[in-house]
């Protein structure tokens, strides 16, 4: 999974996989191989690849991720590019409209139906690309008056999936 992170006006690529039972993660130029252990709500513990182990405190608070190692405590603002594209389509839409494909993929779940109300960020379908699970998310609070998609079908990038007539204010 992509993402991108920014520190301090500065912009990174991050980039995460499975890797065995942990994670392996680029950050720039750099990969680094750790397993990952939840030790509290907040408190993550992680072993290097080279046998160095560490604990953080992470806290998050939408896109703002806090986190502290030893006495340095630095904050982040994670965003997934997917979301920016979507961002920009619903500036073209108006915030309501057809929700479309941004990549090619297999629908994977269709998570509503024509007449359920929805509200933005409400999940609306999974799709699969390159191995990948993306939900796509409602742009705006409205009503489905349209599924376009089911679930196993395979979709091409720009394909419509569902319309969405958004709510008066």
């Amino acid at each position: 999974m992509k993402f991108i992170a920014h520190h301090a006006g500065e912009d990174f690529p991050v980039e995460v996989e499975r890797h065995a039972s942990g994670y392996r993660v680029r950050l720039g130029d750099r990969w680094l191989v750790a397993d990952i252990v939840n030790a509290g709500p907040y408190l993550r513990s992680f072993r290097l690849e080279d046998g160095t182990q560490l604990s953080l405190t992470h806290d998050r608070e939408g896109t703002t991720h806090k986190i502290s190692l030893g006495d340095s405590t630095i904050q982040v603002e994670i965003t997934d590019p997917l979301s920016l594209r979507r961002k920009g389509r619903e500036d073209e839409l108006g915030a309501g409209g057809v929700v479309k494909a941004l990549m090619p993929g297999r629908i994977v779940r269709v998570m509503v139906n024509k007449g359920d109300n929805v509200r933005k960020g409400a999940a609306l379908v999974v799709l699969e690309a390159m191995k990948m699970q993306n939900e796509i998310q409602a742009p705006a609070d409205g009503i489905v008056d349209g599924v376009f998609v089911e679930t196993g079908q395979t979709v091409e990038s720009g394909a419509d999936l569902v319309h969405i007539t958004p709510l008066e204010r």
